[in-house]
């Protein structure tokens, strides 16, 4: 059986835009809490992935482990090779998500151009 999250975590590993916007509903609200940037609606999700790739190209993501259920979610992963720990929590609707909020140590990493 197919993992939510592995599979959503190697589309970022891919830098696979298309892929990652299709983990989200066409108005999710996604916010990264430690750099205080975010989106809302598709077409600024869409922008928000295409600069985390630039910002961030070699990044991959560890999965942990995670809590879901239809509507919530909760999940535990490491950005390599900064190995920084971090976990989104978030709302699903219809199978994709809806909301996301990722929470991450800044202080061991600092992101580029931001």
């Amino acid at each position: 059986m197919s993992n939510f999250f592995q599979d959503y975590f190697a589309a970022w590993d891919r830098l696979d835009l298309e892929r990652v916007l299709g983990y989200f509903t066409d108005d999710v609200v996604y916010e990264d809490t430690t750099i205080k940037h975010g989106a809302s609606g598709a077409k600024q999700m869409r922008k928000f992935i295409q600069a985390s790739f630039d910002n961030v190209p070699d990044a991959t993501f560890d999965y942990i482990g995670h809590v879901m259920t239809d509507t919530d979610f909760a999940v535990e992963w490491v950005m390599q090779p900064m190995n920084v720990r971090g976990v989104s929590i978030g709302k699903l609707r219809d199978g994709k998500i809806c909301e996301q909020r990722d929470y991450w140590n800044g202080a061991a990493f600092a992101v580029p151009n931001t």
